[in-house]
């Protein structure tokens, strides 16, 4: 296996363990902890362990050079914290099938910043395979089967969740070409995210959860382990030898796996129009890395 189709397969991957998310929360909330506190546990399981395998394993890479601390920070707070502050905050203005359509625009936003900051060629089929998977995404999540009653402020609350999911990618393109490494990246971007959970818990009372509540806080670092940690991992590797707008659109694979999964495990049967909307996802997938052309699997030309 080369390097390029491992690559997409770890993108993939992470995207699978991304979907199963939402099955976590569902299970960690009848718990009794609060999102805010999952998210911060979430994130906590993410960096922790990265730092002590390195700390063990391969002190140079806890190493950063000053003048790249600014990207940390950005990838922490901008994109990584701003993305589930705004999602979480969509989610109430609006429905949950609303925002995580909005959220997953977010490939035609790392296409085109992408194009901006890399230099990646805006090719036909690249706007055909994001447009296909932002529709198929828009059909999985529901969006036109009850989720009317968008307001001016869901909107931009749902276009600012998947701005900062988006900016993971860039900024993460960005820090790797800096020849750090993928763990490095996960650790000090998660840690900067989850020190202002940190903040955000402690000034809204609801930090003492974490031992009130025991059993959820337990579930919420096996989910951060499974849902954090692994696939931030998987996916940051994958981006090297992948353009940030192609890993994007394979993560779109996200919703798919989470529609099937409920299938699965909780006979919540598709619709068609999720059906249609797996399918537009998938064909997506597929001719988006069916014989890619010069430059497709490569660095992008800085």
């Amino acid at each position: 296996m080369n390097r390029r189709s491992r690559s997409v397969l770890l993108v993939i991957a992470a995207a699978m363990l991304w979907g199963t998310y939402g099955s976590f929360v569902t299970v960690i909330l009848a718990q009794g902890l609060s999102g805010p506190v999952i998210t911060f546990l979430r994130f906590l399981a993410t960096c922790v362990p990265v730092y002590f395998f390195l700390l063990l394993r391969d002190r140079e890479s806890l190493r950063i050079r000053k003048k790249d601390l600014p990207l940390f920070l950005a990838n922490g707070l901008a994109s990584i914290l701003f993305f589930t502050l705004c999602y979480t905050a969509a989610i109430r203005e609006t429905k949950i099938a609303t925002a995580a359509a909005l959220l997953y625009t977010s490939p035609a936003m790392v296409m085109l910043l992408s194009a901006a900051v890399f230099r990646e060629k805006l090719t036909a089929r690249k706007i055909l395979c994001v447009a296909l998977a932002v529709l198929g995404c828009a059909l999985i999540s529901g969006l036109g089967q009850g989720a009317a009653g968008l307001t001016l402020r869901g909107l931009l609350l749902g276009l600012g969740a998947a701005l900062g999911y988006s900016l993971y990618s860039i900024f993460s393109r960005i820090i790797l070409d800096r020849g750090y490494s993928p763990l490095a990246n996960v650790l000090y971007t998660f840690s900067v995210a989850t020190a202002g959970y940190l903040v955000l818990i402690a000034a809204n009372g609801t930090l003492p959860e974490v031992w009130l509540c025991p059993r959820g806080s337990v579930l919420s670092v096996v989910c951060g382990l499974l849902t954090g940690l692994i696939p931030y991992l998987a996916y940051t590797v994958g981006l090297r030898d992948l353009e940030p707008s192609r890993a994007a659109q394979l993560a779109t694979v996200e919703p798919v796996f989470a529609a099937v999964l409920g299938a699965v495990l909780f006979r919540q049967l598709l619709s068609l129009p999720e059906t249609l909307g797996v399918a537009l996802v998938v064909a997506a997938v597929i001719l988006m890395n069916a014989s890619p052309g010069k430059g497709g699997a490569g660095k992008p030309e800085n």
